[in-house]
């Protein structure tokens, strides 16, 4: 970069100093090439690393660094995939529009106090458009707003990995009601630790349930409340969208 100087600010993340380089300094020089554009849409939605964004979504990774180091371009169906990641807008990614991006829904930046609300997505988990295996099936209501200091207690993965939705039904009463908002981790979708509750896709239908292993091959589906019968199902008819941590109750 030209006769510029970056300023580069060091954070603290757990026992570690690292230093973490202004936004705005990136390929501002290059800020209508496609590759500098998904790199700094990667690095402002919260990723530090290429690997970091390549683990988050199961992408290739050899095929993401060629898009981001601009050794390979890449196509429009591309840049949609990247920007409903990255929560951008896919023209924009392709070099269209200013040097700065245009968010698809409020780009909240996490966490120092005073930061303001964070959003986040809000899914209707009882109505899905498609055979609900895949979060993209659960219709979206929006966003829902946190106090970021609050949400750090809830939970430390990062703001894009949490759900917002309503309890369904009445099977987890009294723990849950129907109409209870609860916070689902998507981060953690591996049944490692029993006596927790899941968001899951059941049948295709979401659901909210605690999960316990039967016979080999099969799954224990749990109700609290103690009228609705438990299911031993395949677990090829189960997927873990991810675990309830927080639950609120409307008054």
């Amino acid at each position: 970069m030209t006769g510029e100087t970056c300023r580069i600010d060091t954070i603290r993340i757990g026992q570690v100093n690292t230093q973490r380089i202004a936004t705005l300094c990136i390929d501002r020089h290059m800020s209508s090439e496609p590759a500098a554009r998904l790199r700094r849409a990667r690095i402002d939605a919260g990723y530090q690393s290429a690997q970091a964004a390549v683990d988050a979504y199961g992408w290739s990774s050899a095929a993401y660094r060629h898009h981001e180091n601009g050794t390979r371009g890449f196509d429009f169906a591309t840049a949609q995939r990247y920007a409903k990641a990255f929560k951008v807008q896919a023209p924009w990614l392709m070099g269209e529009g200013g040097d700065a991006p245009s968010p698809d829904l409020p780009l909240v930046r996490g966490a120092a106090d005073g930061d303001g609300a964070i959003a986040l997505k809000r899914i209707n988990l009882g109505f899905a458009m498609g055979d609900g295996t895949n979060l993209d099936d659960y219709v979206e209501e929006a966003v829902a707003l946190f106090d970021p200091n609050i949400l750090r207690l809830i939970s430390p993965s990062p703001a894009h990995r949490l759900l917002v939705a309503d309890g369904v039904g009445d099977s987890m009463l009294p723990t849950l009601m129907d109409s209870d908002m609860i916070v689902i981790d998507t981060m953690q979708n591996q049944l490692n630790k029993w006596d927790r509750i899941w968001a899951i896709s059941l049948h295709g239908a979401g659901a909210v349930k605690r999960i316990g292993l039967a016979e080999s091959g099969k799954v224990e589906i749990i109700s609290d409340n103690p009228i609705v019968p438990n299911k031993v199902v395949s677990v090829e008819d189960v997927r873990i969208i991810g675990r309830v941590v927080w639950s609120g109750r409307r008054h």
